[in-house]
């Protein structure tokens, strides 16, 4: 009489077993991918943000040192260092706020704002002052673009300083 041979083979246990871990790697694997995602649309923002805060400081860097889009709007109270003050200002119009009409005005195939709501604001003597109320020599110039993402306020600024002589 012939003995059976032992077949080799998985049982249905390990068959199983080795597709549940397969499974969750594929999951683990689609979830990185959703985070990169994300990533990479808050990078694009930000990056959109920095552009066109950038080319509203560009805008305004032009204009004579005099200019009225360049007055002290806060009459050099701003800390601009003193994020409560800071926000307390956006909030209470202490900031120009660069409308369409502005950016259209300057330049509109550069700039886009959907989205984006873009403040500046110019605080005389700061950092640097000269003692002399009537003739300020030193502007800086704070452009804060704010946006929502997903439901997220997000702002970022820009400060440049902006001496009366170039």
């Amino acid at each position: 009489m012939c003995k059976a041979q032992p077949q080799g083979g998985f049982t249905l246990i390990e068959v199983l077993i080795a597709i549940t871990l397969l499974a969750v790697g594929i999951l683990a694997a689609a979830s990185m991918q959703i985070t990169a995602l994300g990533g990479n649309h808050l990078a694009n923002r930000t990056t959109t943000a920095t552009a066109l805060a950038s080319s509203i400081v560009e805008e305004l860097m032009e204009l004579d040192y005099d200019h009225e889009w360049l007055a002290d709007t806060t009459d050099g109270t701003l800390d601009l260092n003193d994020p409560d003050a800071v926000e307390a200002a956006l909030n209470n119009d202490d900031f120009d706020i660069a409308t369409e009409e502005f950016i259209n005005a300057h330049d509109p195939d550069e700039v886009q704002v959907p989205n984006f709501t873009i403040f500046w604001n110019v605080v005389d003597h700061y950092p640097y002052d000269n003692g002399l109320a009537d003739e300020p020599v030193v502007k800086t110039i704070r452009v804060t673009v704010r946006r929502d993402d997903r439901g997220v306020q997000r702002d970022l600024s820009l400060d440049f300083i902006r001496s009366e002589y170039l």
